[in-house]
């Protein structure tokens, strides 16, 4: 199954693409609103955890949609 990356602070996790915007929808609503909530989500190597997100004291989210190109690659040549 398909999954997206998410980033919390510091620590990157993923979620199966299909519940993506049902995370996003949390996150943002936590954030928001200053609560914490729990999201199940999962490590690198696809297992499943719950993590406690507090979102009055979370500094950033970050759901990556998979665009090409990041926004860190620069499309073109690399010939000088």
């Amino acid at each position: 199954m398909a999954s997206k990356r998410i980033t919390i602070g510091t620590q990157m996790w993923k979620v199966d693409a299909d519940r993506a915007a049902s995370v996003e929808t949390t996150l943002e609503a936590a954030m928001t609103e200053g609560k914490a909530v729990r999201l199940t989500l999962l490590t690198g190597d696809d297992k499943p955890v719950t993590v406690l997100f507090n979102g009055k004291t979370a500094p950033l989210a970050v759901i990556d949609d998979g665009t090409v190109p990041r926004p860190t690659e620069i499309s073109g040549s690399q010939d000088s």
